[in-house]
């Protein structure tokens, strides 16, 4: 019987140093945005200075959960906003683990369909889970208490109701958003193509953070995205050794030749960069 007692105190005393521990650890006021390691695809995860926490696309299978698992607490089991970029599976099908695992308190997405199964199975869940739900478009904007805003640039309304016989590739609905804090800004793009991104913004527009679209996909930039946008630090989220060859030798190139930093998940893993809506530094 004590043997028994002890260890259940051991236990409690473990749990609660783990509270403890990691209540200072995910509070310390700062935005971060994490490209997590998800293979070929796109999974980011966002936890605000207050500790709302933000999920914008699942990666290709449930990798993205042992993201989620490094940073946030243990007792944490809410996920305040999930956005959907586009339909694709490589950025989707993680989202179902995410469902699954989390009580998910809103989930947004762009008016694009897909007749895949794991399309079919996440909008399932969101319908017996009772999630809100939201179809983005232009403006569309959520302003958290903290301070961090996400605001929708792509698609809008006319790019929407064009797509009368739902032919459009899904890629150019993929959200085009931006997350600020302070002076901070990042630039989120799916897998949009160059043709639309380099209508959004206009010359001379500052990032501090810029995803690149589509993996680092030819496609998805071209040097007068470039001469638009002004990132400080550009970030490819792609698979070591993907069929696809991404990032592209072209955008490289391009990189090089507007002296442009950037950071590969399939190089470095895991990309973590906080910021305190002044500054930021790579975690």
């Amino acid at each position: 019987m004590r043997n028994k007692l002890f260890i259940l105190a051991l236990s409690l005393m473990f749990l609660f140093g783990l509270f403890v521990f990691q209540s200072f650890q995910y509070a310390d006021g700062r935005l971060h945005v994490v490209f997590c390691n998800v293979g070929q695809g796109d999974g980011i995860f966002i936890r605000t200075p207050k500790g709302s926490d933000i999920v914008i696309d699942g990666g290709p299978d449930a990798t993205i959960l042992k993201c989620l698992e490094n940073h946030m607490p243990f007792w944490d089991r809410d996920i305040e906003l999930v956005f959907a970029t586009h339909p694709d599976s490589d950025h989707i099908t993680g989202l179902e683990s995410v469902l699954k695992s989390y009580t998910v308190k809103s989930f947004n997405t762009s008016q694009k369909s897909k007749g895949t199964a794991v399309f079919r199975r996440i909008n399932a869940l969101i319908e017996s889970n009772h999630v809100p739900f939201r179809f983005l478009v232009k403006d569309d904007t959520y302003k958290i208490s903290d301070g961090v805003e996400i605001k929708t640039y792509w698609p809008t309304h006319e790019y929407v109701n064009s797509d009368i016989n739902g032919k459009l590739d899904a890629n150019s609905f993929s959200l085009v958003q931006v997350v600020s804090f302070g002076s901070f800004k990042t630039l989120l793009t799916g897998d949009i193509e160059f043709e639309i991104l380099d209508k959004l913004f206009t010359s001379g527009y500052a990032f501090d953070i810029f995803k690149l679209p589509h993996h680092g996909s030819k496609t998805g930039v071209d040097a007068k995205t470039f001469e638009i946008i002004k990132p400080s630090l550009s970030i490819v989220s792609s698979g070591k050794n993907n069929r696809y060859h991404h990032p592209s030798p072209q955008v490289l190139e391009l990189l090089k030749q507007f002296g442009l930093g950037y950071k590969n998940t399939a190089e470095v893993g895991e990309i973590e960069i906080v910021s305190d809506g002044k500054s930021y530094y790579y975690k």
